[in-house]
């Protein structure tokens, strides 16, 4: 605030006062004189294109006209696939100052951060492209039945199902490929053997008593215990071949079957690293747009 705009403000108090002017119209003089010199100074500060402005404390609204203006100001918003195609091809057409992506190996997805802009002038960071491959059909249904308990029909319409869609090969124990009906035949035959010995010893001073129980599966068909199922895991990655081991157990009520993935673990890393080649490969170019390993997300 200038010297002549106090003095002409001190001024008008004193007038208001001198003509008995109720005092909620003088304090409202003085908090609107106060936001103008506080603006004014606002004006003249280092950071004044960031747009900060001073505001009473109470009783305001603040109204966004951008959606009566013809143009937004700037870009944001998410768009969101599937296939690593579309999602390389938006983030190239998109990308501004600094664009990133970020490569969530576990959740197999990537985040293209469009407007991340550079450390001497960071961007707002909510326009943003998201790639999140889904699993096929055969592999959802892999996973589906996978190291659980499955009752006998269950694994054999899994068998029936997916042998024409995937590469299914079965074996039995001798490592003798089985066809796929008989191993369908053998599952929905298997049959529990159950055996069960109790021993006690009761002596004068101590007892003692031990049970050994045996459960054993056979079936008047080959039973499979080794699958090798193909299939092609998640759209734009290569097939690859899972092996699988069935193991037989009872409820006391009927076989239980499950069928165990061999070395998952390997295969989820591996088709994580599947994607960070494929968006490394995907974000070359004239511009090329870097691809790191992990995630953002923006500060308050």
């Amino acid at each position: 605030m200038t010297t002549e705009t106090t003095v002409e403000a001190l001024q008008g108090y004193a007038s208001a006062q001198a003509l008995n002017v109720p005092e909620q119209f003088i304090e409202a003089l003085r908090a609107s004189q106060a936001i103008t010199a506080a603006n004014e100074a606002l004006a003249q500060a280092p950071h004044a294109s960031l747009g900060v402005a001073a505001l009473p404390a109470d009783e305001f609204k603040l109204h966004d006209l951008e959606p009566y203006l013809p143009l937004r100001r700037r870009a944001r918003g998410t768009f969101a696939t599937q296939f690593v195609a579309p999602f390389a091809q938006y983030t190239h057409a998109h990308a501004g100052d600094g664009a990133s992506v970020f490569v969530n190996a576990q959740e197999m997805s990537a985040t293209a951060v469009l407007d991340l802009g550079t450390p001497h002038a960071p961007g707002h960071g909510d326009n943003k492209a998201r790639l999140q491959l889904q699993r096929t059909a055969a592999f959802q249904a892999l996973m589906a039945i996978a190291d659980k308990g499955q009752r006998q029909a269950q694994v054999a319409e899994f068998f029936e199902d997916w042998a024409p869609h995937a590469t299914l090969q079965l074996f039995d124990a001798d490592n003798k490929e089985v066809p796929l009906r008989q191993a369908v035949a053998a599952v929905r035959r298997v049959t529990i053997e159950t055996a069960r010995k109790v021993e006690s010893d009761v002596q004068q001073l101590s007892a003692s008593l031990s049970a050994f129980e045996s459960v054993k599966a056979s079936s008047k068909e080959p039973l499979p215990t080794t699958i090798y199922f193909s299939c092609q895991p998640y759209a734009d990655l290569q097939p690859r071949l899972f092996v699988l081991r069935l193991s037989v157990t009872s409820d006391d009520k009927a076989p239980i079957l499950k069928l165990r993935i061999q070395n998952m673990e390997r295969h989820t890393e591996e088709m994580g690293q599947e994607l960070v080649t494929l968006a490394q490969d995907a974000m070359r170019g004239n511009a090329a747009i870097p691809v790191l390993l992990g995630s953002y997300s923006k500060g308050q």
